[in-house]
């Protein structure tokens, strides 16, 4: 895996405190041969509430057939479905102990009834997932329409599940479907779980993202990575911060050290993930080339399963006053901190259209607009300002609920450090055309 780290200013003021933000990106390979990797455990937990009925479930049905079609011998799948009960419609198991005509017999014979226990279709997912686990982890893919109405409802309890499963290495990817589901909900359990939330509008959306979503799984490159940052002051612990939503916690090492810990999951082959690591700086009593610490980031490589590390030293060069005032920011930083503010921006948006507030919606992403074309780095911004005015024009001539939607998908990608992954953009940006 290649990793960068760059700062966005080269120079800090002696004895001045200062707060620097630090792009790490994180570029994992395309093995030349995955024919013989290691198996994956994928898990689809489908809704099959009376709402489903019709065009979704007879999507999420193909979607899955071809879902199976695509696994190798070694995999394991399994699906769970829900409605005010959950049930293990096919038991997880090595594609190669399946029979293959059942298993499409089974997914053909799911019948939409009933209400929705999301919560209950989620544990026996997170259940199957722990028993098959593999040394790739295991993944929960779940797609529902609708709000969750019966056993854990609370948005914060299910994310705490999540996050407890993704630190076991189960993965948590959502996909919603239609205009009727609980952004919010399903957006916290992708976010704690460390996998994609994903809106599918439409019933040809519903086929095509879980076919993304799925072959992302099956093709990943690198598993289990952390990122470690180890500052040499103890004192800089408290200092240390991310941009984006990502999980971190602190601990201590072998000599009782406090380090922070940001867990990175998955990569997928090819894919380039990005992080933004802010640093509350003292005041430098001297001139010259300082060494705060230590970005350490452990990974497994795939498919040979080889444990592997990386340590990237942090430096800053302090300067004078009258250097520092000259510096020019790193415009790939800047880019990369202005499309964190813009995700934030369409999240806040999405709420206010959610409350029935367009036009205070339509003035914050307008607000938005007016920061970034008025910014000296105006001319690094084009491809974000289009997509705002894009949203504009959305906000104002379609469906609230819909643009809510969008947005929240949108935002999640952005405060998840994959929008510079163009492939994975489009897919959310691409499908719809406001």
């Amino acid at each position: 895996m290649k990793v960068s780290a760059n700062f966005d200013f080269d120079v800090v003021a002696i004895q001045q405190e200062e707060t620097l933000t630090c792009l790490i990106q994180f570029e994992a390979p395309v093995p030349q041969d995955m024919q013989d990797r290691p198996a994956e455990c994928v898990i689809p937990v489908l809704d099959r509430s009376g709402s489903m009925s019709g065009e979704p479930i007879q999507a999420c049905k193909e979607a899955l057939h071809t879902l199976v079609d695509r696994m190798k011998p070694q995999d394991i799948f399994g699906l769970v479905t829900f409605n005010q009960h959950a049930a293990i419609h096919i038991p997880a198991r090595p594609m190669a102990r399946h029979e293959i005509s059942r298993v499409h017999e089974l997914i053909e014979s799911v019948t939409p009834a009933g209400t929705t226990d999301l919560s209950a279709g989620y544990l026996l997912g997170l259940d199957q997932a722990k028993r098959q686990r593999q040394q790739t982890g295991a993944s929960i893919i779940l797609l529902s329409d609708g709000h969750a109405n019966a056993g854990i409802t609370d948005t914060n309890q299910l994310g705490h599940l999540a996050r407890s499963a993704q630190i076991e290495r189960i993965t948590s990817t959502t996909i919603g479907i239609g205009e009727g589901y609980d952004e919010l909900l399903l957006a916290e359990i992708a976010t704690q779980g460390s996998g994609n939330h994903r809106f599918a509008h439409t019933a040809d959306d519903a086929i095509a993202i879980l076919s993304e979503e799925s072959g992302d799984l099956l093709n990943k490159s690198v598993i289990n990575a952390f990122l470690r940052v180890i500052p040499n002051d103890p004192a800089l612990i408290q200092g240390i911060g991310t941009l984006q939503e990502v999980n971190k916690w602190i601990e201590t090492n072998d000599n009782q050290d406090p380090l922070v810990v940001i867990p990175l999951g998955d990569i997928y082959a090819g894919e380039t993930r990005e992080l933004l690591v802010q640093f509350k700086i003292p005041g430098m009593a001297d001139l010259g080339s300082h060494a705060i610490g230590d970005f350490l980031i452990d990974f497994v490589s795939l498919p040979a399963l080889e444990q592997s590390q990386i340590t990237w030293p942090i430096t800053i060069n302090v300067g004078t006053s009258e250097q520092a005032s000259t510096r020019i920011p790193n415009p790939t930083v800047t880019t990369a901190m202005l499309i964190t503010e813009n995700a934030k921006v369409q999240r806040e948006a999405s709420q206010e259209l959610r409350r029935g507030q367009t036009e205070e919606a339509k003035q914050r992403i307008q607000n938005q607009i007016n920061h970034m074309t008025s910014s000296p780095n105006a001319k690094h911004y084009g491809q974000e300002i289009n997509h705002l005015n894009k949203i504009l024009a959305g906000i104002e001539r379609e469906n609230a609920n819909r643009m809510s939607k969008s947005l929240y998908e949108d935002s999640n990608l952005n405060l998840r450090g994959r929008y510079r992954d163009q492939e994975r953009q489009e897919r959310s940006r691409g499908k719809r055309d406001f």
